[in-house]
């Protein structure tokens, strides 16, 4: 979009009555607070408590990062979170958290000193996209990534590595007495197998090379004049009845595919199947299908799967990593090898995405893996280090995931739908901060409310983000609350909490967007038993974070207003909003907008 004129929001005293309910106590005292919009100079994000809240900023260098818990007990590391990705051309570099928002680097998981070894020439470059599964009954940790070797004419080769700690070192797996050349020669038998040639680094792939190629050119998806396999992108998965499993990409078509796994290191290789296809619904489809995968595209890769109540969720990428289009989407099946069928756009089908390439603060958003920490589901993704150049410098991300029930040709379906892409001041889970966001149990009455709203998008746990990416979902399945004029919102916690700190989500629309929250009232109790009520006026919104930098008529999405606080024990909220005034913000009202519209209201406390 074009650069315009510089923003001409105007912050003056409102000077109103209040029209709040009164409350019982007639003692008000007005809050100390911070509101996490201080700059410091030169600083390109406001400073903010990184003990309650997190952000997606640029905090580690990764792409096509996976993520293990550690679940043996008898681990040293048992109940921590391990992080791969690519991260260097001849190894890969590992981290640990506690939490999945909090890393340290703890050293190359994977690293041939000796570049001139068999291991180190395996690994000349390209490392890309490592994942580690552990096996109980082995003992063992494994890593599948895929890698070009040295001196020869492949790239991109599939290798399986193994540890006995999953800090490794990973070590390559030498099956040089199991395999055969696609030819059918043991390379056992082979005089030079060793020296820099064709054949050295077949001992180390995760399949065997006659056997692999024999089921891909029975499939149709072997590369013509190429003997080997060119593959990426692994994901090995464990269903709910024990069975593995082994996904990847096939480079030269960029198919998924999917293989049954008698063990990590014996495949079944009669198994392999094709799950998805660019541009096209099912592999079974005769022709390019899917809206949102342009005729273009050339590129599905990245396959994740996940079992949820007794479907199979198939996630992936689509369009290239380079690109500000790099998104993930997903389909669903009844059987974790399918057929998979892509959800469409009126389903929820784009998962995560730069919104259709419009977003200004968010690129390329794509390869990822889904955690469960607490019951809760998290999205771990990379995006672009540059908006407006994409490439291959990319950074870690993370945001909530959510289930949601959606109507279908198939009948009704639960879908993923993610908290994200966010570049906002985002709460922490009450596992890293010990706040809930006591919103979620909370009961809502609110005045002017639009007619037909029942209020229940404020406390539905879901972000209104996307506004061109999968249209009619947005507009059907996650809504704003929309008021038509200023509206007295009360929240009942239920009983008295301990409250930190309270969010007001904005709208993704600048039309219905307010500008600054009038008036929060807080009804406190004392130690002593009494009671008085604590205020907030003119509650700022970080304008300076969430107006785009490309047209001043476009916000941000998923922005708040934050009021942090010591903690008080209170059970009943009430805040004053107000549409925004033309002086304020240019475009409110116009384009048939509603005059006000919030997202989600989340209260902070225990």
């Amino acid at each position: 979009m074009p650069k315009k004129r510089l923003p001409i929001i105007i912050a003056g005293t409102l000077l109103v009555a209040l029209t709040l309910p009164s409350c019982s106590s007639t003692r008000m005292v007005k809050m100390s607070y911070y509101d996490e919009t201080t700059y410091e100079k030169e600083g390109e994000g406001s400073l903010y408590n990184q003990n309650l809240f997190y952000r997606n900023d640029r905090s580690i260098d990764i792409a096509d990062p996976s993520v293990l818990y550690v679940s043996d007990p008898n681990d040293p590391d048992y109940g921590s979170y391990f992080l791969y990705g690519t991260n260097s051309t001849s190894g890969f570099f590992a981290y640990k958290s506690t939490d999945l928002f909090h890393w340290d680097g703890i050293g190359y998981a994977l690293w041939y000193e000796d570049a001139d070894s068999l291991g180190g020439r395996a690994l000349q470059q390209d490392c890309w996209a490592p994942e580690v599964i552990y096996d109980q009954a082995a003992g063992k940790y494994y890593m599948f990534f895929s890698a070009t070797p040295r001196g020869s004419e492949y790239a991109n080769m599939g290798y399986v590595a193994e540890a006995t700690s999953p800090r490794g070192p990973f070590q390559l797996i030498d099956n040089v007495d199991k395999y055969s050349t696609v030819e059918g020669t043991a390379l056992k038998d082979i005089a030079d197998l060793d020296a820099d040639n064709n054949l050295f680094f077949q001992r180390f792939l995760a399949f065997d090379p006659s056997k692999l190629n024999a089921k891909a050119a029975e499939l149709g998806i072997a590369e013509e004049g190429v003997d080997l396999l060119r593959v990426l992108d692994f994901h090995p998965f464990v269903d709910s009845k024990g069975n593995k499993y082994l996904y990847f990409t096939v480079l030269h078509n960029s198919y998924i595919v999917g293989m049954k796994m008698n063990g990590w290191l014996d495949p079944d290789y009669s198994s392999l199947t094709i799950l998805a296809r660019p541009g096209f619904a099912s592999p079974s489809s005769t022709k390019k299908d899917v809206a949102y995968e342009p005729t273009s595209n050339r590129i599905n890769e990245g396959g994740y799967v996940t079992e949820h109540d007794g479907k199979y969720y198939l996630t992936f990428s689509i369009n290239s990593s380079s690109d500000k289009s790099y998104s993930v989407v997903q389909a669903i099946a009844d059987n974790p090898l399918g057929p998979y069928r892509k959800l469409t756009e009126a389903e929820g089908a784009v998962l995560l995405s730069a919104d259709s390439s419009m977003r200004d603060d968010v690129s390329g958003t794509g390869h990822h893996c889904l955690v469960n920490m607490d019951g809760k589901d998290y999205i771990i993704y990379h995006a672009h280090n540059s908006v407006e150049n994409g490439g291959n410098s990319r950074h870690l991300a993370i945001d909530e995931v959510k289930w949601v029930d959606v109507n279908s040709t198939a009948g009704q379906l639960e879908v993923m739908y993610a908290n994200g892409p966010t570049t906002s001041i985002e709460p922490l889970p009450a596992k890293v901060s010990g706040y809930e966001n006591l919103a979620e149990e909370a009961t809502f009455t609110a005045t002017n409310l639009e007619s037909g709203s029942d209020i229940g998008a404020l406390n539905d746990g879901l972000l209104s983000i996307n506004r061109f990416a999968n249209y009619e979902f947005n507009q059907t399945y996650v809504k704003e609350e929309a008021f038509i004029a200023e509206t007295n919102i009360e929240i009942d916690l239920g009983e008295p909490h301990e409250v930190k700190a309270i969010m007001v989500y904005n709208s993704k629309n600048m039309e219905s967007a307010f500008y600054d929250i009038k008036r929060i009232e807080f009804d406190c109790l004392a130690d002593d038993g009494s009671t008085y009520t604590k205020y907030i006026d003119n509650l700022k919104f970080d304008w300076t974070a969430y107006t785009s930098s490309d047209d001043i008529d476009v916000i941000r999405p998923s922005g708040s207003a934050i009021a942090e606080f010591d903690e008080i024990k209170c059970q009943n909220i009430r805040l004053t909003i107000a549409p925004a005034s033309l002086d304020q913000i240019a475009v409110h009202g116009l384009n048939d907008m509603p005059e006000l519209s919030l997202s989600e209201i989340r209260v902070l406390g225990k």
